[in-house]
């Protein structure tokens, strides 16, 4: 177990690697950053969104921000310090409007690189296409729907076995950086298959993005399972629909209005 823990826990890193070897035969990343950037339209450009919101707190040595919480702050000092090679290499980054400070400092500083994703899918694919000189395939984007669909629904199977909660949430967000849809959905059945469904019932805890402050919750909480849906994040859950009424059905989900753990210097605080 404490093997394929480990696996999981290098899977970001793995994702450096696999950008800069991916430039060499044009298997290009796209970044997005909000919880209503509907990704799977990415895989029908043949193009593999990651999540690039600032995960480790040491980057903030180099930044010379104030009054920024330190979600926005890491992001934006590894975007400036070029620190990041998934930041670095992404053409583009595409930003909804669930942290409206987050995409203001991210376009005054990065430009063009930004995207603001409004809600209109064509705009969306048009500026995509644009920027990759790509077509758009719907029937990879109609196999990249079912995928998730998939994975979404073994995630929240996950979270009623008997896994350790912060094992729980490890799989949740490392399994992001994973290149492959089919690959994504086969690590998951590894980890299922190490599990018992005991319909486990734990404690919801709702915070912007668990990784910076995972330590914390773990030594607070018990039997928790992290539910990301205020900035960043999404929502694991069996989904019904497909195709284009899937995007609306996942991504039209309503922002959590109470977190019960607030990052400091949050505007968005719902208090």
């Amino acid at each position: 177990m404490e093997i394929l823990r480990e696996e999981i826990l290098e899977l970001r890193r793995n994702a450096f690697v696999e950008t800069i070897m991916g430039l060499e035969n044009e298997r290009y990343i796209i970044g997005y950053l909000g919880r209503t950037v509907p990704k799977e339209i990415f895989y029908g450009f043949d193009l593999v969104p990651l999540p690039l919101d600032g995960v480790d707190k040491y980057i903030l040595e180099y930044s010379n921000e104030k009054d920024l919480c330190s979600i926005i702050d890491s992001t934006l000092t590894y975007a400036m310090t070029k620190k990041c090679p998934l930041l670095y290499n992404a053409k583009l980054v595409v930003v909804d409007n669930s942290c409206p400070l987050l995409l203001k400092v991210l376009k005054d500083n990065l430009k063009d690189k930004i995207f603001f994703y409004d809600g209109n899918l064509e705009n969306l694919k048009n500026i995509v296409e644009e920027v990759y000189n790509r077509d758009f395939s719907e029937t990879n984007f109609l196999k990249a729907v079912e995928l998730s669909k998939s994975i979404s629904s073994k995630l929240e199977k996950l979270s009623k076995t008997d896994i350790e909660s912060r094992f729980l949430y490890e799989v949740e967000f490392y399994t992001q950086f994973i290149f492959s849809l089919e690959e994504k959905n086969n690590m998951i059945d590894r980890v299922l298959s190490n599990f018992k469904d005991v319909n486990k019932k734990r404690q919801k805890i709702y915070v912007p993005r668990a990784i910076q402050i995972l330590d914390d919750i773990d030594e607070k909480y018990e039997d928790y399972q992290i539910i990301e849906n205020f900035c960043l994040g999404e929502i694991f859950k069996t989904y019904k629909s497909s195709g284009y009424e899937f995007l609306k059905e996942k991504y039209n989900n309503k922002k959590t209005k109470k977190l019960d753990i607030l990052y400091q210097d949050c505007p968005y605080d719902n208090k």
